[in-house]
């Protein structure tokens, strides 16, 4: 499932950005995508959400590990 993410530049990647938009140079803006906001795309989809606290129990019975700050589910779920 797609999500709405929020991803904050700093001031340099603003410039950076804007930089190369606006002379049109494509070799740049796909470096800024994959250095900058591709991991930050990233980090933002696998951050931890609030879940009810029967969620938890739910995920531990069924497996998760209990080493995982997250709780994930299992494979194939």
């Amino acid at each position: 499932m797609v999500k709405k993410i929020f991803i904050e530049l700093e001031p340099e990647e603003q410039v950076r950005l804007e930089r190369a938009i606006l002379d049109d140079d494509k070799e740049e803006a796909l470096k800024l995508l994959k250095e900058t906001l591709y991991p930050k795309m990233q980090k933002e989809l696998n951050k931890a959400h609030c879940m009810p606290s029967f969620e938890l129990e739910a995920r531990k019975q069924d497996g998760a590990k209990e080493d995982n700050p997250w709780l994930k589910k299992k494979k194939g779920e």
